[in-house]
């Protein structure tokens, strides 16, 4: 990345609204004259996409002219020199283009525009040097059933010299994703749960416990037929970040480990007292065996994790209210006003504070100011949970019922918890409140599929993995457009991986994303989310490892070193929706990509993704469309490889995609998972 290329340095792009405008409006708690506030009270900046669905984005040139002039210059027109002391300006060509992404079909042109600038070749003339005002528009109009929509756009700046036929110049990006507007799409159970707040949630725990232990029976009774069907099994590591009160310290419950073991019993207890007398001892062995399986769940505190934005928090509040006084609970819940009060601890409290002027319709009570942020984790290997291939039609297996247990069984089970349970969606930096992380085995031996990564040479296990995070890239924006709930669609926590470079950074909240500029001079210091750089790296070490003879079979030479810790944490780092990070510690690679959620299915689709997503493209049939287009050889080059990358990123699609995982002849996951995912908002 340089300045030819890096979106942080002038001339940069800016939406208008942005997605992070919307966003703004349920995270920013103190009201201004833009109205921030109100979910679905929205200022004058969205007047125009309110009324038709207009886009904007603009050329922000930056303040200093004269010195952006010579930057282009330099990069525009390498020609230039000395010889041309009598030419005192030359012509460049700016054109803007809007293209539509991540569907059918694919870089579709919606909007276009191109000026001419002069370009003062005199250095010391910085008096007439003023770039023009230049944007382009195009119309994202919902209710305009003529339109093709798309979930996201790119837009691309291309400044170069006037009619020259060399390919110098410099370019920019920015991915446009349509402004959210009001209520960001989540239904109530997916981001909370408390006893009674659900009419018939008693009846869907003992609908699963009682189908979970119906197959696990039907499974045993299928004898040597299992072993035929379970081809290949790879392990995964499930993360589901909650926020909760704290434990409950006056039943000895000081940390939330020990709340969930006591759920876990509780409703093992209740499970027992539920079976029938004809219910042999093999039933309640199995049973037991279910619940043993469970207590090997762990329960951390993440410390990034907490309640959501105020605004957000009211919304939350008051769709419950609504929900209640519409008898949609459980009349139980109406009538117990100590339950209600808990219920609004949980709903309300956060360390960012309630403003007094929000909480005018909230009963006077106390709202706690710090909450607990308990982390729930599947078993590590070798008891980790794994999904085998080809998968069932269904999807239903060990690992999708440990999950279903715990969150139906346990955590939203009245006769086994007390304690209310939330997935906080906006934080107040326009952020994700709360996520999901799925941690897939690479090169672990305990975890399936156990020794049998450490059996393939170096060369298949580097190019396997380098077919799944190129595959990822290209994919990745397609997952966060059709498969993300709205509020994580840009977060920094799992940012975006664009091929074409960062286009926000770290300390931006979500309303200022982009507003970050840097120098040219320091576009080499950029080591967030630096996919071009980390890319350069894998071009470095192919081409110089290329002509050494070839390493021992059992050697990772070539694994270590494209994959190198160091590397990965000074180019792409750990925040982005692909974490290489967790190879050096865990042997996997991490999918962040996923916003939180209590339905149990959902999520138990999301694992099913992931470990597809792996187990697909680590297959040596990918790589003539996924690895060696971009690295597949000396006549290959950095720059024309990156050149691909972007436009099989631009390019990828949905339809790909479900062609991709769900193909008959090879599935990768059960079509059921995939629609399970499919999120239609645009």
């Amino acid at each position: 990345m340089n300045f030819a290329n890096c979106n942080f340095c002038h001339p940069k792009l800016k939406a208008s609204p942005s997605y992070g405008d919307a966003i703004r409006y349920h995270a920013e708690s103190e009201s201004s004259e833009k109205g921030i506030g109100s979910i679905n009270c929205y200022g004058d900046e969205f007047k125009e996409y309110l009324s038709d669905g207009t886009l904007r984005v603009d050329v922000d040139w930056g303040t200093n002219h004269p010195d952006l002039c010579q930057q282009l210059i330099h990069s525009c027109c390498s020609s230039v020199d000395g010889r041309h002391d009598d030419i005192a300006t030359l012509k460049a060509r700016a054109q803007i283009t809007v293209h539509g992404i991540g569907r059918r079909p694919a870089m579709t042109l919606l909007a276009s525009n191109s000026i001419e600038i002069a370009l003062s070749l005199r250095s010391n003339d910085d008096t007439t040097i003023k770039f023009p005002p230049f944007s382009v528009k195009w119309r994202h109009d919902i209710n305009d059933e003529t339109s093709c929509l798309y979930p996201e756009y790119v837009v691309k700046l291309e400044i170069s010299q006037h009619e020259s036929t060399n390919h110098h110049g410099i370019s920019r990006h920015l991915h446009v994703a349509p402004p959210p507007i009001g209520r960001l799409g989540f239904r109530l159970p997916d981001v909370i749960w408390a006893p009674d707040l659900f009419q018939g949630g008693q009846a869907r725990s003992n609908e699963v416990i009682v189908s979970v232990l119906e197959r696990r029976r039907a499974n045993e009774n299928k004898g040597a037929n299992d072993s035929v069907a379970e081809i290949r099994r790879r392990g995964f590591g499930l993360e589901l970040e909650t926020v909760q009160l704290p434990p409950d310290v006056e039943n000895d419950c000081f940390t939330h480990q020990q709340q969930f073991v006591r759920s876990v019993e509780r409703a093992r207890m209740w499970h027992l007292t539920r079976l029938s007398g004809d219910d042999g001892d093999d039933v309640i062995e199995q049973v037991n065996k279910m619940y043993d399986e469970l207590l090997q769940w762990q329960v951390s505190h993440d410390l990034y994790v907490e309640n959501a934005a105020p605004p957000t928090r009211l919304d939350l509040y008051q769709r419950i209210v609504a929900h209640i006084k519409d008898n949609k609970c459980d009349p139980k819940l109406s009538n117990d006003g100590e339950a209600i009060r808990t219920l609004n601890e949980l709903v309300l409290g956060g360390r960012v504070e309630m403003p007094a002027a929000l909480l005018d319709e909230v009963p006077s009570q106390n709202i706690p100011t710090s909450q607990a942020s308990p982390e729930y984790k599947s078993p590590p290997p070798p008891n980790e949970l794994y999904h085998s291939f080809p998968p069932t039609q269904e999807g239903q297996d060990n690992a999708s019922d440990s999950i279903r247990l715990v969150l139906d069984g346990v955590l939203k089970n009245a006769a086994a918890s007390n304690r209310g349970v939330a997935v906080p969606t906006v934080s107040d930096l326009g952020q994700s409140g709360t996520s999901i992380h799925v941690h897939v085995n690479i090169t672990n031996p305990i975890a399936w599929p156990r020794k049998t990564v450490t059996q393939r040479g170096d060369t298949e296990s580097t190019s396997s993995l380098l077919s799944v995070v190129f595959g990822w890239i290209c994919f990745d924006r397609v997952v966060g457009c059709h498969f993300n709930m709205p509020n994580v669609w840009r977060d920094r926590s799992f940012a975006p991986m664009h091929a074409t470079g960062p286009e926000f950074s770290w300390n931006e909240v979500s309303w200022k994303h982009g507003s970050s500029t840097i120098k040219p001079d320091q576009v080499k210091h950029v080591n967030l989310n630096n996919l071009q750089a980390w890319f350069k790296h894998v071009h470095t070490c192919l081409k110089s490892t290329s002509n050494e003879e070839k390493k021992e079979q059992e050697s990772t030479y070539l694994f270590d070193t494209l994959f190198d810790h160091e590397v990965l944490m000074n180019t792409i780092s750990r925040w982005n929706s692909l974490n290489l990070l967790s190879l050096k510690p865990y042997g996997t690679v991490e999918f962040r990509r996923m916003h939180a959620t209590l339905d149990s299915d959902f999520i138990s689709a999301w694992t099913w993704f992931c470990v597809g997503f792996v187990e697909k493209f680590s297959q040596p049939s990918m790589f003539e469309k996924y690895l060696r287009p971009f690295v597949g050889g000396e006549e290959i080059s950095m720059e024309v490889g990156l050149e691909r990358l972007v436009n099989a990123q631009n390019h990828a699609t949905i339809e790909d995609l479900f062609d991709i995982m769900c193909n008959e002849e090879d599935p990768a996951m059960p079509r059921s998972a995939f629609d399970k995912l499919i999120c239609n908002r645009y």
